[in-house]
């Protein structure tokens, strides 16, 4: 898996939040994507991020950035703190997301930094298809 270091501005995503089974995350992406939808945006990112799995349950957010949606009712804003992240693009479909962070996570050539680490989907303008990054941060 090819990676690569990039530091990035501090930045904000709103959305939706779910605690629960894995299998709930995209009934979720279903409340973000028909709120996008509505509100008539167009994003070219959004990002998917696990705030913590406790017993099994996730808590997760999905969202695109704040500035987007400002509209959005009943959504929670989180701040990606600036900093570097190792980053990879995901080979395949959601299913090799948890495969692509464990990678990440095991590489000796980085330390881990105590931060958010997310999924982001990039959305080329005019594209059905996405692109998938799984973002881990590093010192």
């Amino acid at each position: 898996m090819e990676t690569r270091i990039e530091r990035r501005e501090q930045f904000t995503v709103k959305g939706y939040e779910m605690k629960g089974a894995v299998t709930e995350i995209p009934k979720l992406w279903d409340e973000l994507n028909g709120k996008i939808a509505e509100k008539g945006k167009r994003p070219d990112e959004s990002f998917g991020i696990t705030l913590g799995i406790e017993n099994g349950k996730f808590h997760y957010l999905a969202g695109i950035k704040e500035e987007l949606a400002k509209d959005f009712s009943d959504a929670k804003e989180l701040t990606i703190p600036e900093g570097r992240f190792i980053v990879a693009k995901v080979e395949g479909d959601v299913d090799a997301i948890p495969a692509a962070f464990d990678a990440l996570m095991r590489n000796t050539d980085v330390t881990l930094r105590h931060s958010y680490g997310f999924e982001r989907y990039i959305h080329p303008e005019g594209s059905k298809e996405y692109e998938t990054e799984v973002w881990v941060a590093i010192e």
